[in-house]
């Protein structure tokens, strides 16, 4: 075996491992320890100059690769959509695995070779997939209690309530302030007497200031009942199948466009 398909297949099982661990402790606490990413971009950034020694021909693209991950992670790390772990594993993987492994052939194959692109995109259509599972919960919650779900929040917008409906659900203030990864969905703006939606956080937002001041706000103006919430997503769980489906299909989303646009 040649040292680039060794150090191909080791990037994987590297890549592999580092993911699934970062994904238990994304679970667990929302958190994981810089020495996870010091040792997974280290070990990686080995792995990629032995392959690059080995084929030179493949340098100037795998530095644009790393460059476009890196810049792309900070970028939505900056804007608040991405946790800086989050941002610190697509870096990771770009220094690990910059183009896609020409030595683990995937169904569909790769329209570029920019692999860590790749991986973040399906991994923000898988983590899109909960909207039906909270669509699929307030409908049984609904059916099941026959009351209204917005109560409180009356006045706001059809195209508001639909929003809330696929992205958060109804919890007691309690239970909002006992869950780690739970954010309030409503918001109550200063001077104000009524509540209403907020969808955006800052990915790395205090939590517990936020939920503390939510919750006073709502006690003090008499508020009783659930509350519209929101969990933070795992999202290292969901880049994890993301990487998991592009390595056996490839890129499927260029993939299909491509498919598209042939016929």
């Amino acid at each position: 075996m040649e040292a680039i398909q060794v150090t191909e297949y080791g990037a994987i099982l590297v890549t592999l491992f580092f993911f699934v661990l970062s994904s238990v402790y994304d679970l667990k606490t929302r958190e994981v320890d810089d020495k996870v990413w010091l040792a997974y971009g280290s070990i990686g950034t080995a792995l990629t100059a032995v392959r690059l020694v080995s084929d030179p021909s493949a340098l100037i693209v795998s530095l644009i690769s790393i460059a476009v991950a890196t810049v792309l992670a900070l970028g939505i790390f900056y804007f608040g959509l991405f946790g800086g772990a989050d941002a610190k594993a697509i870096i990771c993987l770009g220094l690990t695995l910059p183009l896609a492994p020409r030595s683990f052939q995937s169904l569909l194959g790769y329209p570029h070779p920019f692999f860590p692109v790749t991986v973040m995109i399906m991994g923000y259509i898988c983590s899109a997939s909960v909207a039906v599972w909270f669509g699929l919960r307030n409908s049984l919650t609904y059916i099941r209690d026959r009351r209204n779900m917005f109560d409180g929040l009356e006045q706001e917008p059809k195209w508001r309530k639909l929003t809330a409906f696929f992205t958060g659900y109804r919890a007691s203030v309690s239970k909002l302030r006992s869950t780690f990864y739970l954010y309030p969905m409503e918001e109550i703006p200063n001077g104000a007497t009524k509540r209403s939606f907020k969808f955006f956080f800052d990915a790395e937002i205090d939590r517990d200031q936020l939920v503390s001041k939510f919750s006073e706000s709502f006690s003090r103006l008499g508020f009783q009942g659930d509350v519209w919430v929101t969990p933070g997503l795992p999202m290292l769980l969901f880049i994890l199948i993301g990487l998991v489906i592009t390595l056996v299909f490839g890129d499927v989303v260029f993939s299909t466009v491509l498919l598209k646009a042939a016929h």
